[in-house]
């Protein structure tokens, strides 16, 4: 039972102590300062440093060497495929020089 009456008082007492509570001002333009700290700080983040280095002058470049590799490519392969159709074209008629399947051997 004194427990109760403890609790009770402590509660009292803890009511109280809240009533003691004095309000505290803000110093003048402390709202302005903090807003704009926290904008400078939104601009900061929007930047991308992962490739801040790769400029618009490097992209092109990059797009330029790319398109060149692959027009190369392109290239080189309808050459070697176009080499493979003469071939297996001169084979199927019979005048290739490369026929090793000859009566004369």
């Amino acid at each position: 039972m004194n427990d109760k009456k403890n609790t009770l008082k402590h509660l009292d007492d803890l009511i109280e102590s809240v009533s003691d509570i004095e309000s505290v001002g803000a110093p003048p333009f402390f709202k302005n300062k903090v807003l704009s700290k926290l904008g400078k700080l939104d601009n900061q983040e929007d930047v991308l440093t992962v490739l801040n280095w790769f400029t618009p002058k490097l992209q092109i470049a990059a797009l330029l060497a790319f398109v060149f590799l692959n027009l190369g490519v392109l290239y080189y392969y309808n050459s070697s495929n176009q080499k493979e159709k003469i071939q297996t074209f001169a084979e199927a008629y019979g005048i290739s020089s490369t026929q090793e399947d000859s009566i004369l051997n």
